[in-house]
């Protein structure tokens, strides 16, 4: 592969290739720490569900997911508010700190020693939630240059940055406290996923539809509208759990609540208008559509367990999770990423390929596990087990990313450009690189 010369005023246009093999080694290690829990857990797992299941979900979404996201943020938004990259020395510290935190958390699990599990775990989190924290300063700067006049993807292209900080530290609370309040765990689970990460992949597409395809899904006046009450929405879903165990709430309210969120943001992300420019032959990354409309399924099983129509066993996550995670943060957070490095390959947009292998076996391994949670509602069972064909599907949709991104990062001889194509209208200097008041 060959990489222009490397300026110092927008080294972080490109980072996204450091922080994404940082989540394929990552993703590597939790896959495998999840295989052995549950094949030679034995009694320690059992004995620790509540804790291990935390552990292993923040591995996964503050670890190789949030790598993910902050490797689009760190080379996307220089470019767009035409700011100075981010510091060199952050960015190694935030890689360092994630990815030995997850090491801890892993380490710790499969030693089977609580008292090893209990300080590992600790070290591994408190890496995790520091690494988010440390992100305060690169957040801030983007939410102080954010334009002042709409622009097409509104808060939620700024504003999320800004709320890391505070995640990691709420986070790490929850951790700390989890003897003296029970529930707590699970309501950081439902702030860090349910919350921040439904946040972040609606603005991943919304970006990516809006900004880069510029098809003007949701007009640029109404998206802070869209923001707000997709927000309140999910903080309402967030508690109505509480507020139902407290007798505040029905079962038909809470149901309603956490159906509400992903149904709203669907019909707000007009898939009508979707379906239109894809019959007009318009380029798109096909994982971030595809993600779209598994957005009502999330909503419709996170409903169907909330009126108790289908249960799970406690060693299961809530099943809606599932459906969010794999169908659709798997294809927002991959969809996006490669298409920007598409970007920067400066790939003529109706030229590129699409990885059909994934997207068929992402979407297939998502059918099978909707089929499985609506096949065991109708026959009134105990859902006990994840379906292993979708495991397996799954597992061969991210071999194939893995592969794909070896194959991009050490084995190709295409040109690599350190200013991705279309990025560069938003900077004053392009040739000179993101944060110059006069051309150098």
């Amino acid at each position: 592969m060959t990489i222009e010369s490397q300026r110092k005023q927008h080294w972080a246009a490109g980072s996204y290739l450091d922080l994404v093999l940082a989540a394929v080694t990552m993703q590597i290690c939790f896959f495998f720490t999840a295989y052995w829990i549950g094949n030679y857990g034995g009694n320690f797992y059992e004995d620790n569900l509540r804790e291990i299941h935390y552990s292993l979900r923040m591995q996964m979404a503050l670890g190789w997911m949030m790598c993910i996201l902050a490797g689009v943020s760190f080379s996307v938004f220089p470019l767009i508010y035409d700011v100075k990259g981010f510091e060199k020395t952050l960015m190694r510290v935030y890689v360092g700190m994630n990815v030995c935190g997850q090491i801890a958390i892993s380490g710790g699990i499969i030693s089977k020693d609580l008292s090893i599990f209990n300080s590992l775990a600790t070290v591994g989190i408190t890496l995790l939630c520091a690494s988010l924290v440390c992100l305060w300063s690169p957040a801030m700067t983007i939410f102080k240059n954010k334009p002042g006049n709409v622009n097409k993807v509104g808060p939620f292209s700024y504003s999320l940055g800004a709320f890391l900080p505070i995640l990691g530290l709420i986070t790490l609370i929850c951790w700390t406290f989890r003897t003296e309040f029970p529930s707590i765990l699970d309501f950081s689970e439902k702030l860090v996923i349910d919350l921040f990460f439904s946040l972040a992949l609606v603005a991943l597409i919304i970006s990516h539809l809006n900004r880069r395809l510029d098809w003007e899904i949701i007009q640029s006046k109404n998206i802070g509208k869209i923001f707000a009450i997709y927000a309140v929405l999910l903080i309402l879903s967030l508690i109505s759990s509480a507020l139902h165990e407290r007798g505040d709430l029905s079962t038909r309210i809470k149901g309603i609540l956490q159906l509400s969120p992903y149904i709203f943001i669907f019909m707000a992300l007009n898939p009508r208008k979707i379906i239109y420019q894809i019959r007009q032959s318009k380029s798109y990354n096909a994982m971030i559509l595809c993600s779209i409309f598994w957005l009502p399924f999330v909503g419709i099983a996170a409903y169907i367990e909330a009126m108790g129509y289908f249960e799970i066993t406690n060693d299961l996550s809530p099943y809606y999770r599932w459906i969010l995670i794999f169908g659709v943060a798997f294809q927002v957070l991959w969809g996006f990423t490669e298409y920007l490095h598409q970007d920067h390959k400066k790939i003529p947009m109706r030229s590129r390929k699409t990885n059909l292998f994934t997207i068929v076996a992402i979407n297939i391994g998502t059918a099978i596990a909707v089929y499985a949670m609506l096949s065991s509602w109708l026959n009134d069972d105990l859902f006990d087990l994840f379906p292993r064909p979708g495991v397996v599907i799954y597992a061969l949709a991210y071999i194939s990313i893995l592969i794909y991104w070896i194959k991009e990062t050490f084995f190709s001889l295409y040109t690599w450009h350190k200013i991705p194509m279309f990025y560069d209208q938003y900077l004053a200097y392009p040739e000179q690189g993101p944060g110059l008041s006069e051309e150098v």
